[in-house]
């Protein structure tokens, strides 16, 4: 969106008045128009909102909550159509802010004791490709995507499953890991210890090693600890 363009705004607030008022406001604010206002996001008002072919939503806090994955799912599907989305009214807490980024796909959001200004000029940050943010809000997002960013990694490494590994055969892979004799395992899993060190002798000939340890620090290696079964 080129800063010269008109920008138009959908509201979606459950308060008459404030819904009102803001849409008074806006409409004479420069480049601004409001092509609709609704009070609920269902899935009649989400037709009539993409009919209108808004540039931006503004949506209320309060109605991401409202309604669970219908409200949070029309949020993200704004975002797919190219309708931008402000969220208001957001309390100053870690987990609500995350909510709205996560959540409903919010391209920006204001708090409860944000004023029209700010308003507006979130409105045409986030026109231009960008977002107003404190400081402490852009380390929140920041670790949050680098906890994001750790969480595929680690899904996406090897496991000892994906080694060629049968699933009794990883456990006793970690439970010697934690230090436990082929006895200890067998009283853990309740098997003979023969059998364990059948499973043994089957993991160091699948990963072609020489000795129960060897296999620890094999996998250890190949970043493929896993979950524990």
């Amino acid at each position: 969106m080129i800063h010269c363009q008109r920008i138009n705004i959908a509201i979606v607030h459950r308060d008459g008045l404030y819904r009102d008022s803001l849409q008074h406001c806006l409409a004479h604010a420069e480049l601004i128009s409001i092509v609709h206002s609704a009070s609920v996001l269902d899935q009649r008002t989400w037709d009539t909102v993409v009919a209108r072919r808004p540039d931006l939503l503004i949506l209320e806090f309060g109605l991401c909550r409202c309604h669970g994955p219908v409200q949070s799912g029309n949020g993200t599907y704004a975002s797919s159509l190219g309708v931008k989305t402000i969220v208001i009214g957001v309390p100053d807490k870690e987990e609500d802010i995350l909510a709205c980024i996560e959540g409903v796909g919010a391209a920006g959001y204001l708090s409860l004791d944000a004023s029209l200004e700010d308003l507006i000029q979130n409105i045409r940050a986030v026109m231009k490709g960008e977002t107003l943010c404190s400081p402490r809000v852009a380390s929140l997002t920041f670790d949050r995507v680098s906890a994001l960013a750790r969480q595929v990694g680690a899904a996406q490494a090897p496991t000892p499953v994906g080694m060629g590994l049968t699933r009794r055969e990883a456990e006793i892979v970690r439970l010697i890991e934690d230090g436990l004799s082929n006895k200890e395992i067998a009283a853990r899993l309740h098997i003979e210890v023969s059998t364990v060190k059948n499973h043994v002798h089957n993991i160091l000939d699948k990963l072609q090693l020489h000795n129960r340890h060897s296999a620890v620090n094999y996998i250890k290696e190949q970043g493929a600890t896993g979950p524990r079964y």
